[in-house]
């Protein structure tokens, strides 16, 4: 069983934020697949199905992003058996709109969420997928920008992303992490 997590914030003045693109991609994944996110469990919205023939359960953390280690080390305790059947999707400000970064392990890179994550888990060693979220030249206290909404000229690109990132994580599932690092970590939306 894999674990497929996407990283936001709950409620609805966050929908449609930089910071909720993990969201996005993961409820596309369902919405592809006919999972169903209706079940409340464990801080998350939470469903099972199958993925590239794997079977999987896909989450969406109901804690802010800073707290997401607290639904995450409890649906890992529950769901699977090894890190390595972890996969977290997230957004990255330092990564321009349009690309994607596949890394099997790694650091938080100042992000939050996996902050939280990995200081609960006691690990880094867990598969994440960092959205680009970088579309201006951002100085200072970055709050403001990851917690606003994508300027309308840029949601094609946003749309476009998801889809690539979507497309990524059914990649790492079925043809394995190094597979979907060679196939996507390069890429940008507009180019195969």
């Amino acid at each position: 069983m894999k674990l497929i997590v996407g990283l936001g914030n709950p409620g609805l003045e966050y929908k449609g934020t930089k910071h909720n693109i993990g969201f996005e991609v993961v409820t596309a994944l369902a919405k592809e697949n006919n999972i169903k996110l209706n079940k409340r469990v464990h801080f998350s919205l939470s469903g099972k199905g199958r993925i590239a023939g794997e079977e999987v359960v896909l989450a969406l953390p109901q804690a802010y992003m800073n707290l997401s280690g607290k639904a995450v080390g409890e649906l890992a305790r529950r769901d699977i058996k090894e890190l390595k059947d972890l996969i977290v999707v997230c957004d990255d400000i330092n990564i321009e709109l349009g690309r994607i970064r596949i890394r099997s392990r790694g650091s938080s890179g100042g992000h939050k969420g996996l902050e939280s994550i990995i200081r609960i888990l006691g690990s880094g060693d867990f598969a994440r997928l960092r959205v680009g979220i970088a579309t201006d030249i951002h100085k200072g206290d970055i709050t403001n920008y990851v917690l606003s909404p994508f300027k309308p000229k840029d949601r094609r690109n946003v749309a476009h992303v998801v889809s690539m990132a979507k497309d990524a994580v059914t990649c790492m599932i079925g043809k394995g992490i190094e597979e979907a690092m060679t196939r996507f970590n390069k890429r940008k939306i507009g180019t195969s």
